[in-house]
């Protein structure tokens, strides 16, 4: 039986975007080194504004943190700020 992540790294890097906020998903995901949760940042694309994810990830850049999981931290922050 394949190895799982070995799949989904195969999958990611296989994506080929439809639409500028596909694009625009794989880019953060390949700038974070989080290819292999390209799935979830799409999710996160599809359900959120594009200049909200904008912001966290200038943010974590800014920060010099460009990481998956502060990302997802930095997100969680500025969504709670804006309700």
């Amino acid at each position: 039986m394949p190895n799982i992540l070995n799949t989904i790294a195969e999958q990611s890097a296989s994506f080929i975007p439809t639409s500028a906020t596909q694009y625009l998903a794989l880019q953060i995901a390949r700038r974070l080194s989080d290819e292999t949760a390209l799935r979830h940042y799409l999710i996160l694309f599809e359900h959120h504004p594009e200049d909200l994810l904008v912001r966290v990830y200038h943010r974590c850049a800014t920060q010099q943190k460009l990481t998956g999981p502060e990302f997802m931290r930095t997100f969680r922050e500025l969504t709670i700020e804006q309700q």
